[in-house]
């Protein structure tokens, strides 16, 4: 594929994904669509690259679920 392809593809992922964000009624919801985006963006990554990405992403939900803890 060519690098206006690629980019096009980029684009176009991110508008639907951004769209189904910003319609979810909870924000549960919102952050779940969201961890499906990375991940699914994760999935195109050359395998090397998967584990950093999954590594910050757990990091991140810990700290979230830390956060939220009373």
């Amino acid at each position: 594929m060519s690098v206006k392809s690629l980019r096009e593809s980029a684009d176009n992922r991110t508008a639907w994904n951004v769209g189904r964000i910003a319609g979810a009624e909870s924000p549960y919801e919102r952050l779940r669509h969201a961890l499906e985006w990375v991940m699914s963006e994760a999935r195109a990554m050359p395998r090397a690259d998967v584990d950093g990405v999954v590594e910050t992403i757990t990091r991140v939900a810990r700290d979230l679920n830390e956060g939220s803890r009373p």
